[in-house]
């Protein structure tokens, strides 16, 4: 245990470094679900084109823009990338079965990895900064020993998850294209007899999930320091598993999944201190089998009918 296990600050600190990490993990979770939802698929170059988006907010910073505006077009391009994808190539394959759509998707990331690395380079690159990251750029809560205070990136990570779940709800529940989209991820087939654009609604899931990963990505970079072709391929992993969590047809449950996965992989270290290294994964990992156990669809996903 801890030695620090009674203090105030020392668990608050925890709990604030998991929420952070975990809205990271819930950001990867969202675009994963956006994809499944729809086509019933798992990008498994969501974290690759993720880094893209990352790295062509660094270029465009490199060149003179400021880093909102830099992230604004990323975002853009990101979501014609990704439509343009699914148009383009996953939808030709989809014809064909389930199996060619894993492997264009596991061919895109190793050919957008490979990519980056050679535009790029393999050395890390400096990380794109939305945020103020200063050593004085922090709130302090309590003077300690230790210390509590969170910090203006963890504060604007936090803000931008909630701020993109309140867009998400907003367009959704209450825009005609967030009705279509609804309503192809409830039932396809009928959503086409009715007259909606099934294509577009796909192009529209992929896209936004690129946009999204993007963003995760560029504050993947901030908090890390840096940024490099590996940046999302570790935290793609904990994003799968907070979708797993959460339940894979669930924008809520993959914002939870990843607050909880996040919270398990702070505190549980933290507190019982033999655990160390990549034990805490493990940890996490274990709590996500162990759900899935109890509840296959994860913990707020839907559970799929049979009739017979």
């Amino acid at each position: 245990m801890s030695p620090n296990i009674d203090n105030p600050a020392y668990l608050l600190q925890l709990v604030t470094s998991g929420l952070t990490n975990g809205a990271l993990y819930a950001l990867v979770a969202l675009a994963v679900v956006l994809v499944y939802k729809t086509t019933s698929h798992i990008n498994l170059a969501q974290g690759e084109m993720a880094t893209l988006g990352a790295f062509a907010v660094f270029e465009l910073g490199r060149h003179g823009v400021p880093v909102w505006i830099a992230i604004g077009i990323a975002l853009v391009l990101s979501f014609l990338f990704g439509a343009g994808l699914e148009r383009g190539l996953i939808r030709p394959l989809e014809k064909r079965g389930v199996f060619p759509v894993i492997l264009a998707t596991l061919a895109l990331f190793l050919i957008i990895n490979a990519l980056v690395a050679i535009f790029w380079g393999t050395q890390p690159v400096a990380a794109p900064r939305p945020f103020p990251s200063g050593i004085e750029d922090k709130f302090d809560i309590l003077t300690g020993p230790p210390p509590f205070f969170i910090t203006h990136v963890a504060l604007g990570i936090l803000a931008v998850l909630v701020a993109l779940l309140v867009g998400l709800w907003l367009l959704l529940e209450k825009t005609k294209l967030g009705l279509g989209y609804r309503a192809v991820a409830a039932n396809r087939e009928a959503a086409e007899v009715m007259g909606i654009p099934v294509g577009r609604m796909f192009m529209f899931g992929w896209g936004i999930a690129a946009a999204l990963g993007t963003l995760a990505a560029g504050l993947v970079a901030e908090t890390a320091g840096t940024l490099d072709f590996n940046s999302m391929a570790a935290i793609l992993i904990f994003g799968l598993a907070a979708a797993t969590l959460g339940g894979f047809d669930s924008v809520p449950g993959a914002a939870v999944g990843g607050l909880a996965l996040g919270l398990v992989m702070a505190v549980v270290p933290g507190v019982f201190t033999f655990i160390k290294g990549d034990l805490s994964l493990v940890i996490a990992l274990i709590v996500v089998l162990v759900v899935l156990l109890v509840r296959p669809q994860g913990l707020f996903g839907t559970k799929t009918l049979e009739r017979v």
